[in-house]
C-alpha cells in the first residue's frame, strides 16, 4: 500500500508500533489496518494523525473500536483524493 510521506510519519512512529502491541494485547486482536477509506483526513489533521489518535482513544477508553470499514465502497474516489492532495509518498506492506 502506498502512503502519503506525512502520513507514513505517523503510522511508522515507535508510538504506532508501541500502541499496536498494547492494543492486542488489551482486546486480543490488531487494530485495524490504516486506510484511506476509513481514515481520510481533514484540513486539520492528516489521515496518519486521525489514525493515531483514534488508536489512542480506544485504549484510552479501554474499549476496542469496531467499524463497519469503507475500504471498497469507492476505491476510484480513495485513488483520486490521494493523487491530488497527497503529494508524494512511500510504500508500505500490506502486512502492516
Amino acid at each position: 500500500m502506498y502512503v502519503a510521506t506525512i502520513d507514513g510519519k505517523y503510522l511508522c512512529s515507535n508510538e504506532n508500533y508501541k500502541m499496536q502491541k498494547e492494543y492486542e494485547k488489551r482486546f486480543g486482536e490488531r487494530f485495524i489496518s490504516f486506510n484511506y477509506a476509513d481514515f481520510p483526513g481533514t484540513t486539520e489533521k492528516c489521515a496518519g494523525q486521525m489514525y493515531i489518535e483514534t488508536l489512542r482513544q480506544a485504549l484510552k477508553d479501554n474499549k476496542p473500536y469496531h467499524i463497519e470499514s469503507k475500504r471498497y465502497l469507492d476505491m476510484d474516489y480513495y485513488i483520486i483524493h490521494l493523487k491530488t492532495v497527497h503529494l508524494g509518498g512511500f510504500f508500505i506492506p500490506d502486512f502492516f
